[in-house]
């Protein structure tokens, strides 16, 4: 396609260029001049018809009356022909308006006195979350709770076993509290816990007791739980009915046990 002629314009005529273009390519901040033609960022051409305000990207078409009746063809229709077609056109007007914020904080940032404002906003914002979550939990920690909802589930495997088996019980120990509680103490007393080798898993070392032994386990982050596997083998070889009763204390506050009350284990 040949080149249009120029065109003059009056200047009173010829819009005024934008305060402000946004390069379509990288974004860009910049001031025009009139003779801005490049992105000072990345060399990209601002001045292709496909930026033009007049430009229909739909049909790619000039929609600029002066242009369609100056060079348009008989049915007074200016093609472009290609999507990145650049030529000098004297309407060319390209529609590259920043976003409405960035024209706010950029203006924002040029005058020194809201620059500081914000700034100083900005860093007293950081401060506040810095003495919120950095400073402020290590001053005023927060309270415990005068009771914490801390729950044992106690199951015991078999209820009834031959002579010289294991007995296996699991406790699932749960903290819904929003503070951690720790450590975790496990109270086991009655027979069984008196009269058995006990095991562990996780393994801990059993304390004896007057009445029992106790067991001593990590704590519980709010909202964890955890299981405890535990293993008697009855130290006696006689057929015997065993009693067990479970405990279970997290941060110095007592859980609930279910099922409540003490456990048989019959050994036949």
């Amino acid at each position: 396609m040949e080149r249009p002629a120029e065109v003059t314009t009056p200047a009173r005529q010829r819009p005024s260029a934008p305060l402000l273009w946004r390069c379509p390519q990288c974004g860009f901040l910049l001031t025009p001049q009139p003779t801005t033609v490049r992105c000072p960022r990345c060399g990209e051409n601002l001045r292709k018809c496909r930026y033009c305000k007049f430009a229909d990207t739909v049909t790619w078409e000039c929609t600029n009356a002066r242009i369609r009746s100056t060079f348009g063809d008989e049915l007074v229709r200016f093609h472009i022909p290609e999507p990145d077609h650049v030529w000098a056109c004297p309407e060319n007007l390209p529609a590259l308006q920043p976003y409405f914020w960035q024209t706010v904080w950029r203006e924002a940032m040029a005058n020194p006195l809201t620059r500081g404002l914000v700034w100083g906003a900005m860093a007293a914002v950081v401060l506040l979350l810095a003495f919120r979550y950095a400073v402020l939990p290590f001053v005023f920690p927060r309270p415990a709770p005068e009771s914490a909802l801390v729950t044992a589930r106690v199951i015991v495997q078999r209820e009834k076993v031959e002579l010289g088996e294991p007995v296996p019980v699991l406790i699932l120990v749960t903290n819904a509290e929003e503070i951690p509680l720790e450590p975790c103490l496990i109270f086991l007393r009655g027979s069984l816990a008196r009269d058995s080798e006990i095991s562990s898993n996780p393994p801990q070392l059993p304390l004896p007791l007057r009445e029992g032994v106790q067991l001593r386990f990590p704590g519980l982050q709010p909202g964890q739980a955890f299981p405890v596997w535990l293993t008697f083998t009855p130290l006696a070889r006689g057929r015997r009915t065993y009693d067990l009763k479970v405990d279970v204390y997290c941060g110095g506050y007592r859980a609930i046990v279910t099922p409540p009350g003490d456990f048989r284990v019959e050994v036949r």
